[in-house]
């Protein structure tokens, strides 16, 4: 099996891993994660689903009694979602968050302040708003276990962010 992408919008804060903490623990409490979905009825897989998931994604309720168990029960495969991703870095690294370079920003979007349309249409449809191809300044270089984020805009203001990554399998 290979690696799957998830992407997840979230309510903007200013501290970046607070809103990442939030995030993994929505997700959590949802049930939104192998080998949670697998318990579902009917049982489910995180890949089967289009990212960023809505309210059509069965919601099982957390399985495990935390995140740590959650993920030693995922084993080597990894959860499948933005619960493999636990710390804020400012460059890649595994199960962490590395926020997008700027240059990539404006190339992919014209602006280091995108909208939450422009993210969607760029990243997640794959058309390019700016200059390359998205797959390759985004998707392409963000490696298994890893993810990305960055900030989006309502007008001049932050208002989500918008985390992207590779499932570990």
């Amino acid at each position: 099996m290979g690696a799957n992408s998830y992407a997840y919008f979230t309510p903007y804060q200013r501290d970046i891993q607070a809103a990442l903490n939030a995030l993994r623990v929505r997700e959590f409490e949802a049930g939104r994660y192998d080998p949670a979905m697998q318990m579902a009825d009917p049982p489910a897989y995180m890949f089967e689903f289009t990212f960023p998931l809505d309210d059509s994604v069965p919601s099982p309720g957390a399985q495990h009694a935390s995140i740590e168990e959650a993920m030693d029960a995922a084993m080597e495969s990894g959860t499948r979602s933005i619960l493999d991703i636990s710390q804020i870095t400012s460059r890649p690294d595994y199960s962490a968050a590395c926020p997008l370079d700027p240059d990539d920003m404006t190339k992919l979007f014209g602006s280091t302040e995108p909208t939450r349309a422009a993210v969607e249409r760029v990243l997640l449809q794959g058309e390019p708003a700016g200059e390359g191809d998205p797959y390759e300044l985004f998707w392409d270089r963000i490696e298994r276990g890893q993810a990305r984020y960055l900030v989006v805009y309502d007008g001049s203001q932050p208002s989500e962010i918008f985390f992207a990554g590779f499932s570990w399998d």
